[in-house]
């Protein structure tokens, strides 16, 4: 029996993290258009809850953003009413809530164990691949924060 070209089994471990990544991002968008945000927009309104009053080129070096890709999403968020303070705090548990059913369903077919190594295999590649300085990982998931493991 031939090969099958797309049998995940058959991907380099980069070629399969770069699909996990691109369909955990596909199901992101298609929950936060549920809910009226693009994609990007959840993840920056949900950094501005945790660090309200945040300057534009610190927003930018957290989301791994250039300063001008920040301020027209900003301008856009603005313009939609995203950013004013009582829409972001009324739709801040809406959007938690989205992020918390993706982190159930990405880990639904994973044991505690495996979740484990998942996260300290990630953790590990993040430390490898994120720039000098990168600031801590803020991310919806848990709390807001990424967890170190222990080492």
């Amino acid at each position: 029996m031939p090969k099958r070209e797309h049998d995940p089994q058959n991907l380099t471990l980069g070629q399969l993290l770069s699909q996990v990544c691109r369909l955990t991002g596909d199901r992101l968008r298609v929950k936060m258009e549920g809910i009226g945000l693009h994609k990007g927009q959840g993840f920056i309104l949900f950094h501005l809850w945790h660090h309200d009053g945040i300057a534009q080129n610190v927003l930018a070096h957290a989301r791994h953003v250039s300063p001008a890709t920040v301020t027209s999403m900003l301008q856009r968020m603005e313009r939609d009413g995203w950013i004013e303070r009582q829409k972001a705090k009324a739709m801040r548990e809406e959007a938690r809530e989205a992020f918390r059913d993706l982190e159930k369903e990405v880990t639904s077919v994973l044991t505690k164990d495996e979740r484990k190594t998942l996260q300290g295999l990630l953790v590990k590649l993040h430390e490898h691949l994120a720039p000098e300085g990168h600031p801590p990982c803020h991310t919806p998931f848990h709390g807001g924060h990424c967890r170190r493991e222990e080492r």
